[in-house]
């Protein structure tokens, strides 16, 4: 293929699971529970804690429950502004503190202050309730959105004595396990260490399985664990992820690409053909589909329908463009092959993430020529 796909599917997932740390698995969910009942369930709730709190805007009580409902379903600024209106009322309050503390690390915008701030919060709430699960894991959080992995370990085995099948402890644990894999996995010096760290991350995110067999961030997490060592045990984890979360787009998309670098393009077209059903704007897995049916079974015609109606819908979409250009070129149609090197060539590389330069596409048009020019010669 034109590029390597499979490094910008890895950057659009592990970017996606590495940088939100302990939380991620939390912020994972948000597309899904806008396309579910989830998002009408909560709605309801919230509409009727919105009719209390109009009533008395004071009422310490619901605007805790507020907070806690909107953090529970990744409304996090919601969950903020609910919080920090309740620990203004009382700040003696353990859930204000506790709802204040989780939101000030959830919200969009949380800096390292806020994170320190937090950190604060949750000792007092240690300090004041020794065995509160959420206020014990919470402060492992912090220290592990602060980089502070030892302190933080000691906190979750902590959490661990007092339940020993703590999810939100072991979800935890998986992540800094993870963070770490990923610091070293590529320096040659510390290849045991890094083999140790992948077996760790391994055996925590598969108890979690254990746990909760409906956890499905878990899976994810060792399908890319697998998928990045080109083992085909990913398949496996992203099937489970799936089958728990059938309505979930990126979960099928993973799947769909995992089956075609590992050979079952006929699978991977299956699973992009119920994208496609699913929601025609999901334009990857026409782009997917397209590039099956061009490089492995070389159909240019069939492969030209898919790109088409990607740059119908999005003129912006550079693979598509390219890959279009290479079919056109190989079935000799130079002036087509030409326009859609053109075509690309309008598109700035950098809103496309860098993924083609400028260079590559003056590569591709010169080939173009050149054939056009070998054409001529056998006329």
């Amino acid at each position: 293929m034109l590029m390597n796909n499979k490094v910008v599917f890895f950057l659009m997932f592990f970017l996606l699971l590495y940088a939100c740390s302990v939380e991620e698995e939390k912020n994972d969910n948000k597309t899904f529970i806008a396309k579910t009942g989830l998002a009408d369930e909560y709605e309801i709730s919230k509409q009727i804690l919105d009719a209390t709190i109009s009533k008395n805007t004071d009422n310490i009580t619901a605007l805790i429950e507020r907070g806690n409902l909107a953090l529970d379903h990744y409304d996090f600024s919601n969950a903020f502004s609910d919080a920090a209106r309740a620990f203004r009322l009382d700040s003696n309050n353990f859930e204000s503190r506790l709802l204040y503390a989780r939101s000030l690390i959830n919200r969009p915008t949380s800096t390292e202050k806020d994170k320190i701030v937090a950190q604060g919060h949750f000792l007092k709430l240690v300090k004041e309730n020794a065995n509160n699960l959420d206020a014990i894991v919470g402060l492992a959080n912090t220290y592990a959105l602060l980089q502070d992995f030892e302190n933080a370990n000691i906190w979750i085995e902590k959490a661990l004595k007092i339940d020993s099948k703590c999810i939100d402890a072991y979800r935890l644990k998986g992540s800094i396990f993870k963070i770490r894999y990923y610091a070293v996995m590529d320096d040659a010096d510390s290849k045991k260490f890094a083999e140790a760290l992948f077996d760790s991350t391994i055996n925590t995110y598969s108890y979690i399985t254990q746990i909760d067999p409906e956890y499905h961030v878990a899976y994810m997490h060792l399908g890319l664990l697998f998928d990045q060592r080109n083992d085909p045990l990913c398949l496996d984890h992203y099937l489970s992820a799936v089958q728990v979360q059938p309505e979930n787009l990126d979960y099928k998309y993973a799947l769909a690409y995992a089956y075609g670098e590992f050979g079952k393009e006929r699978e991977a077209m299956r699973i992009y053909a119920e994208m496609i059903e699913q929601d025609d704007t999901f334009y990857e897995a026409y782009c997917q589909t397209g590039q099956i049916l061009q490089f492995k079974y070389y159909e240019l015609d069939s492969a030209l329908y898919y790109y088409s109606q990607v740059v119908d819908k999005d003129e912006h979409h550079l693979d598509a463009y390219v890959n279009m250009g290479i079919a056109y070129q190989d079935k000799g149609d130079i002036t087509n092959a030409l326009k859609n090197y053109s075509q690309a060539l309008a598109i700035k590389p950098e809103e496309r993430g860098g993924l083609v330069t400028l260079n590559q596409f003056n590569e591709q048009q010169e080939m173009a020529r050149s054939r056009a020019k070998e054409l001529k010669k056998k006329l």
